[in-house]
C-alpha cells in the first residue's frame, strides 16, 4: 500500500511542484520516471539476491523505513537536484519490497490457487494508489505539496515496526517440485543467467517492459492532462481519480481472486494469457480516454481500463512462481521490475515529458494529450510477447 501511494501521490503532485519549483516537463519526466525507476532497477539485483539468500521480513522492513523516510524529506526539497536525490533513495527502498513480498506470496499459496493469492496481495496497492491520488490530493490543495509528501512518508516507519516485529518468515520452497532443486550457493550474476535460461521469462521480460513504457508513460501524467485539458482543481482530479482508481481496481482485482484460480486449473497458460489479452484491450480504452473530450465518457473509458489492468497484475507475480524454483523467486521478480522500471517507468514518463515539450508551439496545452496518446501504442507490443511465452510455460513449470 506505501509503495503504491508514493508512486499515485507524486503524479497528483506533478503541476503544484511544477509552479513552485519552476520545473519543465522534461525536468518533471525525468523526477517521476528515472530519477526513481534507475536506482530502483539497478538495486533489485542485489536486494532480490538478499531476498533469496536471507531473511525476507527483516529486508522488507528495512526497505520500507528507508523509502518512507526519503519520501518525507522530499518535502523539504527546494530545487530540482534535491528533490531528484529523494527520489533516487525512494527507489532504492522500494526496489527491495517486492523480491522479498513476492517470494514469500509464493510459498503462502498452493500453485493452483496462488494467483488468487497474488491478486489479493495486489489488494495493497489498489489501496495505496487510491489514497495517493484522492486523499494525497485534497492535503496537497489545503495544505501544499510537501506537507502531502510528509503525510506520505512517516507511517511507513510505523508500519516497518509492525512487520519486523509481528510478519512470520514462511519456508522456503515449500510447493517445489523435488526435480527442480538447483544449487543456491550460487553468485547473483548465476542466478541471473538462470532467471534468463527460461524461454517464459525471457519474454514477459520484454512483454513487462514494453507494457510498462506505454503504461507509466500516461499513467505518470494522468494527474496533469485532467488539469490541462479538462480544467481541473487539484481537489477534483485527487477525488476523481481516487475514487475511480480504487473501485476499478478493486474491480479488476476481485476479477483475479474469484476468476484466477478457475481458469488457471483448467489451463497454466492463463496465467499469460489473459495478461497478453489485457493489453491489447486497453489500448483503444486509453486512446479513447486520452481523446474524447466529454469527461463523463472520459471517466468510463478510464475506469474500464484502469480495471482490466489491475486484473492482470496477480496472474503476472504467479507465473514467476511457476517457472521459477524458490531460490530465483526474488530474482525472477527483480528482473521484471528491472526491465519495467528502467524501460518502463523511466523512459515512459521522459518520453511523454518530452514529446509535450515539443509539440508545445504547435499544439498548445493539448500537447500533453497527444504526447501521451504517442505513448500508449507501445502497449500493443508488449502483448504479442505474452502470448509468446505462454507458449513456452508449460514445459518450464517446476510447481
Amino acid at each position: 500500500m506505501f509503495n503504491a501511494l508514493d508512486r499515485g501521490a507524486l503524479a497528483i503532485l506533478v503541476e503544484p511542484i511544477k509552479t513552485d519549483l519552476g520545473l519543465s516537463d522534461t525536468q518533471l519526466g525525468l523526477l517521476t520516471g528515472f530519477a526513481f525507476s534507475l536506482t530502483y532497477a539497478l538495486f533489485g539485483i542485489p536486494l532480490a539476491r538478499l531476498a533469496d539468500t536471507r531473511s525476507r521480513v527483516k529486508l522488507l522492513s528495512v526497505c520500507l523505513a528507508v523509502w518512507s523516510i526519503a519520501t518525507a524529506i522530499a518535502g523539504f526539497a527546494q530545487n530540482f537536484i534535491q528533490l531528484a536525490l529523494t527520489r533516487v533513495v525512494v527507489g532504492i527502498g522500494e526496489a527491495g519490497g517486492s523480491p522479498a513480498s513476492v517470494s514469500m506470496m509464493g510459498e503462502y499459496y498452493k500453485p493452483e490457487s496462488r494467483s488468487r493469492g497474488m491478486s489479493l496481495f495486489m489488494l495493497g496497492g489498489v489501496t495505496g494508489g487510491a489514497l495517493g491520488l484522492g486523499l494525497v490530493g485534497v492535503i496537497a490543495d489545503h495544505y501544499g505539496w510537501r506537507v502531502a509528501l510528509f503525510t506520505m512518508g512517516l507511517p511507513g516507519l510505523l508500519l516497518a515496526i509492525v512487520l519486523l516485529t509481528t510478519l512470520r518468515e514462511p519456508p522456503r520452497g515449500r510447493f517445489q517440485s523435488t526435480s527442480e532443486r538447483f544449487d543456491t550457493d550460487i553468485a547473483w550474476y548465476q542466478a541471473v543467467a538462470q532467471v534468463l535460461s527460461r524461454r517464459t521469462m525471457q519474454h514477459l521480460l520484454l512483454a513487462y517492459g514494453i507494457g510498462a513504457f506505454g503504461g507509466a508513460g500516461v499513467s505518470a501524467w494522468l494527474g496533469a492532462f485532467f488539469m490541462r485539458s479538462h480544467g481541473m482543481s487539484l481537489s477534483e482530479v485527487g477525488g476523481l481519480l481516487g475514487v475511480l482508481a480504487g473501485l476499478a481496481s478493486f474491480a479488476g482485482v476481485m476479477f483475479g481472486v474469484v476468476f484466477g484460480p478457475r481458469v488457471v486449473r483448467r489451463d497454466r497458460r492463463w496465467e499469460l494469457w489473459w495478461p497478453g489479452a489485457v493489453y491489447l484491450t486497453i489500448v483503444p480504452t486509453w486512446m479513447l480516454t486520452l481523446y474524447i473530450s466529454d469527461l463523463y465518457l472520459v471517466v468510463l473509458m478510464l475506469a474500464i481500463t484502469v480495471a482490466l489492468s489491475s486484473s492482470c497484475v496477480g496472474f503476472v507475480l504467479t507465473s514467476i512462481q511457476s517457472v521459477l524454483p524458490a531460490h530465483l523467486r526474488g530474482m525472477g521478480t527483480a528482473a521484471v521490475m528491472f526491465a519495467s522500471n528502467l524501460v518502463g517507468t523511466g523512459a515512459g514518463p521522459l518520453l511523454v515529458g518530452y514529446l509535450s515539450d515539443v509539440l508545445t508551439p504547435t499544439l498548445g496545452g493539448e500537447s500533453l494529450r497527444y504526447a501521451m496518446i504517442i505513448g500508449v501504442m507501445f502497449i500493443s507490443w508488449g502483448a504479442l510477447h505474452f502470448f509468446i511465452a505462454a507458449k513456452h510455460l508449460r514445459n518450464e513449470l517446476v510447481s
